[in-house]
């Protein structure tokens, strides 16, 4: 079943995104919420899941079949698209009850990030802009189970982990807060 929902992802191109609207500039432009989680006492083990390819991304966060493919075997942060005519403090708290079962980790306000590039990922794709808001915040106790949105879902300690192990450019995102994963 396709999302009825209408997410803050424009794109140049003609038949628009399923899920977002067209925007006549070339790249694209994303609004975005990111949760970055940190183990309570670790802080450089943060919460990141893999997408269960069954589970509605489309309505969670905006995602097509093809990107879920894609993307669904790296690690990625819990984050989504804004909806239309939602703020950053409603999208991080619909982040938290349909990807992570509701729990509320005191969070930070969050950093707001604006950033015109050429994603790595996309090289063809000139110019995209995101605008995107970084929520920090800690988590106490096991991260929630929530098997209908995440295939696994834990805390990975960065220093350990490789570049490589994540999808979305969500490692890039990491960085923006100070955050680094080691290259393969």
């Amino acid at each position: 079943m396709a999302s009825d929902r209408r997410f803050c992802r424009f794109t140049r191109s003609e038949e628009g995104h399923p899920f977002g609207l067209r925007w006549d500039q070339p790249g694209g432009f994303c609004i975005s919420t990111f949760l970055i989680l940190s183990e309570e006492g670790r802080p450089s083990s943060v919460l990141v899941g893999r997408m269960n390819p069954s589970a509605p991304w489309d309505h969670l966060e905006g995602l097509d079949p093809e990107r879920i493919r894609m993307h669904r075997d790296g690690w990625v942060l819990p984050a989504s698209h804004l909806l239309l005519r939602e703020s950053p403090d409603e999208s991080a708290r619909r982040i938290l009850d349909e990807m992570l079962g509701g729990a509320r980790p005191s969070l930070e306000p969050p950093r707001v990030l604006s950033e015109v590039y050429t994603p790595r990922r996309f090289p063809e794709t000139h110019n995209h802009w995101d605008l995107s808001f970084l929520y920090e915040g800690t988590w106490s106790g096991a991260p929630p189970l929530v098997p209908s949105v995440w295939t696994d879902l834990r805390f990975v300690d960065l220093n350990a982990a490789h570049r490589s192990e994540f999808a979305r450019s969500h490692e890039e995102v990491l960085e923006h807060v100070g955050l680094r994963v080691p290259l393969p």
